[in-house]
């Protein structure tokens, strides 16, 4: 099994680990013809996960883009394997923020409703302005709801 590679931020554990896989066809580029074979090989080790530490195994495509990557980024081809941040990290994906204060706003306006009943709800007025954008998922109103601590209310008596 290959060696454990240290500990820091998992973005860079994960590109510690993809340079330690395809290092040594940097380091030494197998002869002509003989590239399928070394990644075949590669692929058949068994590397120790960098989150779970679990042994794991990866496919000889994935190996032939990190060689491939690394072997054209000059400055830094450790950096290059480093896992990517989303660049809509924070942000909702799959509902906008029209959207979003249409239902913020029909929560104010109804705080006893369930997320189900908002989300049938807002079904409803997406259908009449599609100016809206898409409607989204109920998964997805429920997480929104929850996301900015709105929960149903149940009335005094």
């Amino acid at each position: 099994m290959a060696q454990d590679h240290g500990q820091g931020r998992s973005h860079d554990r994960w590109a510690h680990l993809r340079f330690s896989v395809v290092g040594p066809l940097l380091a030494a580029p197998p002869p002509p013809g003989e590239l399928k074979a070394a990644l075949t090989a590669l692929a058949a080790t068994q590397w120790l996960h960098p989150i779970t530490r679990e042994p794991t195994r990866f496919a000889v495509s994935t190996i032939e883009r990190w060689l491939y990557l690394a072997k054209h980024e000059r400055a830094d081809p450790v950096g290059v394997l480093r896992r990517k941040v989303r660049k809509d990290l924070g942000q909702p994906r799959a509902i906008g923020d029209t959207l979003t204060r249409v239902l913020l706003a029909q929560y104010d306006a109804h705080k006893g409703w369930s997320a189900q009943l908002h989300a049938d709800n807002l079904a409803v007025r997406v259908a009449e302005d599609e100016r809206l954008g898409p409607m989204p998922s109920y998964s997805t109103v429920r997480r929104v709801l929850r996301a900015h601590g709105l929960f149903r209310r149940r009335r005094l008596a």
